[in-house]
């Protein structure tokens, strides 16, 4: 009876590891997915403002009027990667909020259940399991620590990435 119980605490215990290792791949694929997406909007946004500036100098070089219809494709292409930029920074912050949200315990959450006492023919058994018990203990604390780790350092060269965009006006 004893054995079963210490199982199922043990089971417990991975598969709560293993909820707690996929919601972290979720959210940094959901980072690295906006990231990138946000990324290419800002080349896209680079590569409009060159081709408005060569049209700019090379009217201004040549002294001819502006023309328009040469100019608002690129200005609507700047003001659409501009909204892009800002949707897609939108979205980086809410995977971070979400993030942030499930990898740090609520005081709501259940306590983890205590290994019921053994029967006496089981205490090298129950002795064993609780040591595995807290070494998986140990290696949780290890992965919520370098979660934390990498949490931090995606976020810092999102954040860094975000900053070295170019601004844009948005109309």
């Amino acid at each position: 009876m004893a054995w079963n119980d210490s199982m199922e605490v043990l089971k417990g215990l991975v598969a709560d590891a293993a909820q707690a290792a996929a919601r972290v791949t979720r959210s940094a694929a959901a980072a690295t997915k906006s990231n990138i997406g946000l990324l290419a909007e800002q080349e896209k946004l680079k590569k409009a403002y060159q081709e408005l500036g060569k049209l700019y100098y090379r009217d201004y070089i040549t002294g001819e009027e502006p023309d328009e219809a040469e100019y608002l494709p690129l200005c609507d292409a700047i003001t659409e990667a501009t909204r892009s930029i800002d949707a897609l920074r939108g979205d980086l912050e809410e995977v971070k909020s979400a993030f942030l949200r499930s990898a740090r315990p609520t005081a709501d959450e259940e306590p983890v259940e205590e290994v019921p006492a053994a029967e006496p023919d089981l205490e090298s058994e129950l002795a064993e399991l609780d040591q595995q018990l807290n070494e998986l203990n140990e290696k949780l604390a290890e992965v919520r620590e370098t979660t934390e780790a990498v949490k931090d350092v995606v976020f810092e060269v999102v954040d860094d990435r975000s900053e070295d965009a170019e601004e844009a006006p948005v109309e």
